[in-house]
C-alpha cells in the first residue's frame, strides 16, 4: 500500500460528508415548505372565520 492510497482514503470522507449535508438542506427545504403551506392554509381559515363573524354583527 502506497502513501497515495491512504491519501485517497481520507479524500471520500469530505465528498460524504458534502452529500450528507446536501440531503439535510433539501430535507429541511422540503420540511419549511410544507410548514409554510399549513401556516398559509391556517391563516385563510383565521380570515375567512373572522370575516364571516364581522358579517353577523
Amino acid at each position: 500500500m502506497s502513501v497515495n492510497a491512504g491519501a485517497g482514503i481520507i479524500a471520500i470522507f469530505p465528498l460524504i460528508a458534502m452529500l450528507c449535508l446536501t440531503g439535510l438542506g433539501i430535507t429541511c427545504m422540503i420540511l419549511f415548505i410544507r410548514v409554510a403551506v399549513r401556516a398559509i392554509k391556517a391563516l385563510d381559515i383565521y380570515l375567512a372565520e373572522k370575516s364571516q363573524r364581522n358579517k353577523l354583527y
